[in-house]
């Protein structure tokens, strides 16, 4: 019984400790090019034939953008001058986003009908993925390239998720090391 309990504790530690890990370069570069890159990192989309709002959902933001998504909410709400990425009737602010190691930049405001909603499988973990153009510079010439994302790690336990940002060109990121 112990030792049950023992390698159930450790397990989840496990999980948390994945959770906090950064997303791969593969997972970062599929979220922000909003494509499979790989058998073993893919990007899916999110149904969105059915967009949602409502006021007051959650902590008093209004969520003005969101799927159900195998019953659960995907989307964005916002709070005034907050802003943030929702999942699972829970907010994550986008002011609170880590920036991934290598992305110097944050993203611009997020327009979530611009925005291209999916999933992100590597391996054993997964993420909420929004790719979006990099403000009003990511809509033609040569900036077309630059795309913001965040990613919200699913992986673990609910109160271990952490939102993730990202800024890039496309192209440089998309290159092989």
């Amino acid at each position: 019984m112990m030792r049950s309990a023992f390698l159930l504790m450790l397990s989840l530690i496990s999980l948390d400790a994945q959770a906090a890990a950064e997303p791969s370069k593969a997972a970062i570069r599929a979220c922000l090019s909003a494509r499979s890159i790989s058998s073993s990192v893919t990007w899916s989309a999110l149904p969105t034939e059915e967009i949602n709002s409502q006021d007051d959902y959650e902590d008093g933001f209004n969520a003005t953008y969101y799927l159900n998504v195998k019953g659960k909410d995907v989307g964005y709400a916002e709070k005034g001058v907050q802003k943030g990425i929702l999942f699972d009737h829970k907010i994550y602010p986008v002011d609170s986003a880590r920036t991934l190691s290598g992305f110097a930049t944050r993203p611009t405001e997020l327009n979530p009908y611009l925005a291209e909603w999916g999933m992100v499988k590597d391996g054993r973990r997964k993420f909420v993925c929004v790719s979006f153009p990099f403000g009003a510079l990511g809509q033609g010439g040569s900036f077309q390239k630059i795309r913001s994302a965040y990613l919200l790690s699913l992986t673990g336990s609910k109160n271990a998720r952490i939102l993730y940002s990202a800024t890039g060109n496309i192209d440089v990121v998309m290159r092989p090391k």
